[in-house]
């Protein structure tokens, strides 16, 4: 317990310097770090860590896209054809996969080369969504901040729920400890959390706050983090592992600490995308 307090004042420490400065390089760079360890972790977890044919490509390809978006980060730098190069380059990264899979005879199966690619670009779109969420979103610089308070509201909610009041399990199979009544505190926990934030930068940075779409959203919000939390959980369990990696100590890895922010954060740059004009969370 000691360990893991520790660890988290630690990483608190170091996160609120990379949100003071979201505006500067700092967020994407820091973004970079943890989406390329996060994916080292993944390569280990699918065990194909040692078989550089599809390990190095992999470590390229992240790195690839991860510099292309901290370019297209800077705005006095523009990328022309930014999301076609994105989708070539992705497309390239996964074929390449494949057929050195298939080139493998049998030393690599076609699943362990599936759910490379797949985690690695679900990791590479989580990280990518805090970045672009920041850049290219009017109102970004709160919008983005409701991925982490979401993620981390919802996982507060549902622990002392469901520590106080938890009976019934949710999925055992996957993570025996979440109750049904745990993750009804999520949601409550994240709503709680999206209001007081949006009562905040209301009050002190004159936003106009529209809190009927901010609830709405902190409801499927909480949803979506807590299914992240339990994909990356089965992820593991199949895997018969019990962190991704060491790299926080009682804690784990990239992965364990932020697989429901990888979650949400696709979804909220989403829903922002989509949302006409006449029904903005943030104005």
């Amino acid at each position: 317990m000691k360990t893991r307090i520790i660890t988290a004042i630690v990483a608190i420490g170091i996160l609120i310097p990379i949100l003071v400065f979201s505006h500067t390089l700092v967020l994407p760079i820091a973004a970079a770090i943890c989406a390329l360890i996060a994916v080292f972790e993944i390569a280990g977890c699918v065990d194909v860590r040692r078989k550089w044919a599809l390990s190095v490509p992999t470590y390229l390809f992240s790195a690839a896209i991860l510099f292309l978006v901290t370019v297209h980060f800077l705005h006095y730098i523009e990328i022309p054809n930014f999301i076609p190069i994105l989708f070539a380059v992705s497309y390239v990264y996964m074929f390449l996969i494949f057929v050195i899979t298939m080139f493998s005879k049998g030393d690599v199966k076609f699943s362990q080369a599936a759910e490379l690619v797949a985690l690695t670009i679900y990791v590479l779109i989580g990280f990518l969504s805090i970045v672009l969420l920041r850049r290219d979103v009017d109102m970004g610089q709160y919008l983005y901040l409701l991925i982490f308070l979401g993620a981390w509201m919802t996982d507060t909610g549902a622990y002392f729920v469901g520590v106080f009041f938890g009976k019934h399990k949710l999925i055992p199979e996957v993570s025996p400890k979440k109750t049904i009544e745990g993750a009804f505190g999520g949601v409550l926990g994240c709503i709680l959390g999206y209001v007081i934030f949006g009562v905040v930068i209301d009050i002190f940075f004159d936003v106009t706050v529209n809190y009927i779409a901010l609830i709405l959203l902190a409801v499927g919000i909480s949803v979506i983090s807590q299914c992240g939390d339990l994909v990356a959980s089965y992820v593991k369990r199949e895997r018969g592992i019990k962190d991704y990696g060491f790299i926080f100590p009682g804690h784990g890895g990239i992965m364990d600490r932020f697989d429901s922010i990888i979650a949400v954060a696709p979804t909220i740059y989403g829903v922002v995308l989509l949302l006409p004009s006449s029904i903005q969370i943030f104005s």
